[in-house]
């Protein structure tokens, strides 16, 4: 998920995000951020002949994270996944899903209904470019 998530921003966030903060996204991060819930299963992981294509991973009331390989990106992979997630966001009985979402997949996001509530940037990134995030919210 680690390497996915670099070489997914590596492609696809460079349009609306400033080179150094792309060069700098993942400083700071390890594989170990995304192992326990990936061993605990809250991490949906899209698989084909060994390789994986994008993850996501839903909890109630959000959409936690949602990355596409760029070159899978447009293929209905992305579609996939959101279905999963939004079925955990909405397991609990939640009818409003949240998401903090990267200026690039604000796009993806209004063709499921969601819509701008705010504005903020990533945590933890003392020292280091600031990501710029939405924060975007759609009921169901």
């Amino acid at each position: 998920m680690f390497a996915l998530t670099a070489a997914a921003v590596r492609k696809l966030a460079p349009l609306p995000y400033p080179a150094e903060v792309v060069e700098t996204w993942m400083t700071g991060r390890t594989p170990e951020d995304y192992r326990a819930d990936c061993a605990e299963g809250r991490i949906w992981i899209a698989e084909a002949d060994g390789l994986s294509l994008g993850f996501a991973q839903g909890e109630p009331g959000e959409v936690k994270r949602l990355f596409v390989r760029a070159d899978h990106a447009g293929r209905g992979l992305g579609r996939a996944l959101m279905e999963r997630a939004l079925a955990d966001a909405l397991a609990a009985g939640d009818r409003v899903v949240r998401i903090e979402a990267t200026l690039n997949a604000v796009p993806f996001y209004h063709r499921w209904g969601f819509v701008e509530v705010g504005r903020g940037i990533f945590p933890g990134r003392d020292g280091l470019p600031q990501i710029d995030v939405v924060h975007l919210e759609a009921r169901f």
